[in-house]
């Protein structure tokens, strides 16, 4: 059986009906604007010839205020594998793999913890925290550069609404987290 239409059965939009919501639009801006935002992140970390992964576990360890994770957990200890994972909402395995290879770069260093020998800490290594410090400025410029348009009481008002929406997303998700799939008995 062919699996080819004939035009007459081709849907166009209007037939579809799809309302133009202000939500859907929102929704749609903010994936585009998120695919953007890792084409920049890409760019800038294939230029220190790390993964954009590796470059945020980088800002991590380099204690970054601007990290969400890290305003709402303040550190007074450095961070453990397992915290970056949540942080990253990233496996386990995932994030052991990108550590690996920041070792293996000696771009980060592993620290006993003091209350537990078995657990460990990461830390910037010189090298590492050297790479960090290099691209400050031009990481400050681009996001300036991003920004420029906008006020800083604008610029509140974008960040307020943002946090706004990803707290009623986690909220979703960890509800979908531990709810029973649709169907079940």
């Amino acid at each position: 059986m062919s699996q080819t239409k004939k035009n007459k059965d081709l849907l166009i939009p209007q037939q579809m009906r799809i309302e133009k919501r202000i939500e859907e639009t929102l929704i749609l801006t903010l994936i585009t604007l998120g695919d953007r935002l890792k084409k920049r992140r890409d760019i800038i970390s294939q230029e220190l010839g790390i993964s954009t992964q590796q470059w945020l576990v980088l800002l991590h360890l380099a204690n970054d205020p601007n990290i969400p994770y890290l305003q709402r957990n303040p550190q007074n200890k450095a961070l453990m594998a397992s915290e970056i994972a949540e942080s990253l909402d990233s496996s386990r395995p995932n994030v052991s793999n990108i550590l690996n290879i920041l070792l293996e770069k000696g771009l980060i260093v592993q620290i006993e913890d003091e209350e537990d020998r078995r657990r460990k800490r990461l830390g910037l290594s010189e090298r590492g925290a050297e790479l960090v410090g290099r691209l400050q400025p031009e990481r400050r410029s681009l996001n300036e550069m991003l920004f420029f348009q906008l006020s800083d009481e604008e610029k509140e008002q974008f960040l307020y609404l943002a946090e706004r929406v990803l707290e009623q997303l986690d909220e979703y998700l960890q509800y979908k987290q531990f709810a029973e799939p649709i169907g079940t008995d």
